[in-house]
């Protein structure tokens, strides 16, 4: 059997779909499963507080996508769960298609700070949202 070029096709797009499975987007092991801030009253004024000062340009004043330098996501529908929430932040996050992106804020903001923005954006959640 002689080898041809278009057999290559299927073991290509095989080596694409492992590269962007979940499992090429490992998260870091040192994030909690869970936000240690979730219900906490004071931290969620506090992330609040750091929500509005960091993340209301883009993201909205409530969260919903609407903010004043475009549109970012609509945080109360994030479905990724508080582990890739953090890694997000962290790391930053482009979308294929879009211009605009999410900047990376290690080394910026601190752990905990992002934590109690998180526990503030629980607070906000629509229903089918994952912030667990």
């Amino acid at each position: 059997m002689q080898f041809r070029k278009w057999m290559m096709v299927p073991v290509f797009a095989m080596g694409l779909l492992i590269s962007f499975s979940p499992a090429a987007f490992a998260v870091d092991e040192n994030i909690p499963e869970v936000n240690p801030y979730s219900g906490d009253k004071k931290a969620i004024r506090s992330g609040r507080s750091w929500y509005r000062n960091i993340c209301a340009n883009c993201h909205g004043g409530r969260a919903d996508g609407q903010g004043e330098r475009g549109t970012g996501a609509d945080l109360r529908k994030f479905k990724k769960g508080f582990q890739s929430y953090v890694q997000i932040v962290l790391d930053g996050r482009k979308v294929k298609g879009r211009i605009q992106y999410m900047p990376g804020w290690r080394g910026v903001i601190k752990d905990k700070d992002i934590y109690e923005i998180g526990a503030y954006l629980e607070t906000l959640a629509k229903e089918g949202a994952n912030w667990k």
